[in-house]
């Protein structure tokens, strides 16, 4: 089974709000991966233009002799997979600890866990979760809205609501509406199996504008 290394991380984060940061560029390498007879490394970096991470380089390396590299192999080669694997680890979140208040920094896997075992949220925090979601989403470049609809349990129409109301309100005024077309390459909570969007979600069992800054 194929794992993703990430290093090269750099120290320059991006502050995306409620506490999302994100590294502005960093390397993944993967070995193992089906059907690819190589090591792929990946380097990803934050696009301003594009307004969310990227792929920026990637490279696959044969595993010896015997081994060609052709456009079939290379058509195998799931970079936005890796680059969205990668940036759940590197992608950090600063949340409120429950027993004295300080800040705890987390990872983006760690903290859509949370945001989906939270059960009794009112109104203010429903709005306040989902552009932290939101954030998130962008980071990993991950279609937003259907991650907020997954993470807190609602209905893709109620999650454009909430962000529609966080845009227009002046909590999150980057939010888009219209949803990117590119296609997710992975499921945050599946994320050994391709992203089907027809089929079934299953959620965790129990909780496990931009600017340069930190």
């Amino acid at each position: 089974m194929a794992d993703v290394e990430t290093y090269g991380i750099s120290d320059e984060r991006i502050d995306l709000g409620s506490g999302v940061t994100l590294p502005t560029s960093w390397h993944a390498r993967v070995s193992g991966e089906q059907d690819v007879p190589g090591t792929i490394t990946v380097r990803v970096e934050w696009d301003a233009a594009l307004g969310r991470s990227a792929v920026a380089f990637a490279a696959l390396e044969r595993d010896g002799e015997g081994v060609d590299i052709t456009g079939q192999v290379l058509r195998e080669v799931r970079t936005h997979w890796i680059m969205a694997m990668s940036a759940l680890e590197v992608v950090t979140v600063d949340v409120v600890a429950a027993e004295d208040g300080d800040h705890d920094r987390i990872s983006a896997g760690e903290f859509l866990s949370r945001m989906q075992a939270q059960e009794d949220r009112d109104r203010q925090d429903s709005l306040a979760d989902a552009v932290g979601v939101y954030r998130v989403a962008t980071a990993l470049s991950y279609p937003p809205l259907k991650l907020v609809a997954d993470t807190l349990n609602v209905s893709q129409s109620t999650a454009t609501r909430l962000m529609s109301r966080a845009r227009d309100t002046g909590l999150a005024p980057e939010v888009r509406i219209q949803e990117p077309r590119r296609a997710p390459a992975i499921d945050p909570y599946n994320l050994r199996k391709p992203f089907d969007p027809s089929g079934p979600h299953y959620g965790p069992s129990h909780p496990g504008g931009p600017s340069i800054g930190r």
